[in-house]
């Protein structure tokens, strides 16, 4: 039988995550309301591709959920409460290994009650594959890296699915082993139903293997076609060559016997539509045949059709835990541009969740929600920029989220801003849904509407200034009263700023000069400072910025851009030293300073690391604490909250030990680097690398001599960035930051 890697992934204790988040951590219980609804998951960041599978993340004996998002790549698992609601877990994140292509299906492989991971492998060639050993505390092991399958008197191949393509992993022969459908392409054939078979009952006797091998390369005798229906018959000529063009972009398959007939038949989502097919199969479970008479093109036609466009996918597991299977229905087609761009994804309401009236064998897929998930959560759409301002003049600070816009079916919404107001207390925040649509900025066509909220003119009332795509501002003027609002658009253009692409401003007194200055972060993960020249009450920043790539800050490359600036002076415990937080195209937040000379560069101390990309962040001390609470909006259209759980000082210093010094160079490094200490023991140290999440990536050995300790690591297989190496010798440590770029 197949042996297993030695590579755990193992939970994170909460002091680990703190010291390399600079104390902060995940907060979900501020409420938020919604319609006089106090929803469950307001601050788990939003869905626009969520993938659901079924895993016990508590070890209490019930089965959570497991969600993939596809956008960004996240990991969130669900516990099942006892109301059988589902609450975010983000403690149990790091207890995931991380996922970084296009699906993750979690299955029982090895027939021990435990849910396995099924991971896309590198580019999506291959599948990773993660074996559950929890005991007493969830944990996986490596069991299969990109796993292959054989083929008859051929070389073997990866599997690979396209990137928008869902594979089905089921025991389709009944033997106990898990066998995999994917769509393919094998010698001339077009796009067929490749049926791959695990031969781990067969070899061992057991289902503990992952043994596969090709033994159908036309189930069905159907292939994906462009028609009405995505299916054609077809006669399994592997001698024809067919066009490639005659296909759809994308195919998800579930498995399921659809009419309790002993055979497995298929629910397919193709890229053009965003109804569900049913493939019924009238012939045998590995010798498949599929009569497409017997489709039902609107699926469930019984109930409502499942209608999330585009590309659905199926996910099939028991959610009310009645002992059947239950779907969940959601879109696979992942946004791989801006959504501004072309793309006919929706990402609101993406998840529908139909309940099983039927059996296992005889389903009966009946209609009980849109938005299972997601209507519990903030979800603005495509992106979300949070700002905190006291709109209503009560003295306590409100809610507004700008975003990108939204898809729909064919097209996409403008961009919007969505005003939440705090009904809560002082140091006892709770947010009420209160305007959907603020100023009406949808109809002005914005394809980003980030809002930036401040007394601009000094007469009472908080002004709006919004950020857009282009580069551009513009000022909407509040005509209303201190306790409520009506921004009217004053000056389109504003001041005629224009930082490119991607404008997301905030308002600071940088050179403390009791006027409120501009900052604007823009697509290319600059920093652009502007300042007030003018007064309190009749402000004016010059067209051109007073500094360009402000701190010597352009993240492009190594941070993916989109930079949002976050200035506070309430992240150490001293409150008078400037920090810059900047959010990133890659979803870390980088923590710059204590800035002494906004003039000069900034340097990189420290980072925040959440499930996220596309991060835009605002902070403010909502509990009466003396210290700021972090509200961190997110590509899939929702907010993170965080709030500091560990006083420790930026940049790890509270780490390093009186004794000795640590170096590092080159620093910053293409990979390899040199760690060298002086006044060291002659004796074994440690030396353990650390990314900024946290999560230890090895350790090795080391050997002072003559009082000098002197090697090399090297981080080349790791992606560009912010690590950590700490020296370990007895109870004493050195830590010391390194940038690989």
């Amino acid at each position: 039988m197949k042996s297993y890697f030695t590579v755990l992934f193992l939970p994170l204790a909460l002091n680990t995550f703190g010291q390399f988040n600079a104390g902060y951590d995940y907060y979900d219980e501020t409420p938020v309301i919604h319609d006089l609804d106090t929803l469950i998951n307001p601050w788990a960041g939003g869905l626009n591709n969520p993938q659901f599978s079924s895993i016990d993340v508590d070890l209490d004996g019930t089965m959570d959920v497991f969600i993939f998002e596809r956008d960004g790549k996240r990991r969130l698992p669900f516990i099942r409460n006892e109301n059988g609601e589902f609450e975010f877990e983000p403690s149990a994140i790091g207890n995931f290994p991380k996922m970084n292509w296009n699906y993750t299906l979690l299955r029982d492989y090895d027939e021990d009650g435990k849910s396995d991971i099924f991971t896309a492998g590198y580019n999506n060639y291959g599948i990773d594959v993660y074996r559950n050993i929890s005991d007493t505390i969830l944990k996986f092991e490596q069991a299969a890296d990109d796993l292959m399958y054989k083929r008859e008197s051929a070389s073997a191949l990866f599997f690979y699915a396209p990137i928008n393509d869902l594979p089905a992993i089921y025991d389709f022969d009944g033997d106990g082993d898990l066998d995999i459908l994917i769509q393919g392409q094998v010698d001339l054939t077009p796009y067929v139903l490749l049926y791959v078979k695990n031969l781990s009952q067969e070899l061992y006797g057991t289902s503990d293997s992952l043994a596969y091998k090709l033994v159908n390369k036309c189930w069905g005798k159907v292939r994906e076609y462009i028609s009405e229906t995505g299916w054609t018959p077809y006669a399994c000529d592997t001698g024809a060559a067919y066009e490639r063009g005659k296909r759809h972009g994308g195919t998800t398959l579930a498995a399921m016997d659809l009419n309790n007939d002993g055979l497995n038949d298929l629910i397919t989502g193709d890229s053009y539509r965003g109804n569900l097919i049913s493939l019924i199969n009238i012939e045998d479970n590995e010798d498949a045949v599929v009569n497409l008479a017997l489709s039902d093109t609107a699926f469930p036609s019984n109930s409502v059709p499942a209608e999330v466009p585009t590309l659905p996918a199926v996910y099939l597991e028991d959610m009310d835990l009645d002992g059947v299977k239950d779907m969940m229905v959601s879109p696979n087609q992942l946004n791989s541009q801006a959504s501004f761009s072309i793309d006919t994804s929706i990402n609101m309401e993406v998840d529908w969740y139909f309940r099983n009236a039927g059996t296992n064998s005889n389903p009966t897929f009946e209609l009980e929600e849109k938005g299972f998930f997601s209507s519990e959560m903030i979800d603005v759409g495509s992106r979300a920029f949070p700002s905190l301002v006291d709109f209503n003049g009560d003295g306590l600070l409100d809610l507004m989220i700008g975003n990108e816009g939204y898809n729909v079916y064919g097209g996409t919404a403008s961009a919007s801003i969505t005003a939440y107001v705090n009904v809560g207390s002082e140091g006892n925040p709770s947010f009420e849904l209160y305007e959907k649509d603020v100023a009406g900025i949808s109809s002005l066509g914005f394809h980003t509407a980030h809002p930036c909220l401040a007394d601009i003119d000094d007469d009472g009332d908080v002004d709006l200034l919004v950020g857009d795509e282009e580069g551009n501002l513009h000022y909407f003027k509040n005509t209303g009263v201190a306790s409520i609002y009506n921004f009217q658009l004053n000056q389109p253009m504003y001041e005629n700023i224009d930082v490119g692409l991607g404008a997301h401003p905030t308002f600071f007194d940088l050179n403390i000069d009791g006027l409120q200055d501009l900052v604007i972060g823009d697509y290319y993960g600059r920093i652009h400072y502007y300042e007030n020249i003018g007064t309190s009450t009749d402000p004016s920043y010059s067209q051109n910025a007073t500094i360009e790539e402000m701190g010597g800050i352009l993240n492009f490359n190594t941070y993916g851009g989109a930079s949002v600036p976050y200035f506070t002076y309430n992240l150490d415990s001293l409150g008078t030293n400037l920090y810059l937080m900047q959010g990133t195209g890659k979803g870390q937040i980088l923590i710059y300073g204590p800035i002494t000379n906004i003039f000069g560069n900034f340097e990189a101390v420290d980072s925040i690391v959440v499930e996220a990309t596309y991060t835009s962040i605002v902070g403010a001390d909502l509990f009466g604490d003396q210290r700021d609470e972090l509200i961190i909006g997110q590509r899939t259209g929702g907010l993170y909250m965080l709030n500091k759980v560990n006083n420790i000082t930026i940049g790890l210093a509270e780490h390093s030990s009186t004794k000795g010094k640590l170096e590092a160079f080159p620093n910053p490094s293409d990979g390899t680097f040199t760690i060298k200490r002086i006044d060291a023991e002659n004796q074994l140290y440690t030396l353990n690398a650390y990314d900024v999440g946290g999560r230890k990536l090895f350790s090795e050995s080391a050997n002072a001599s003559n009082g000098i300790l002197e090697t090399q690591i090297n981080l080349s297989a790791y992606p560009d960035g912010l690590y950590f190496v700490s020296l370990e010798h007895q109870h004493h440590s050195d830590w010391i930051r390194l940038i690989k770029k």
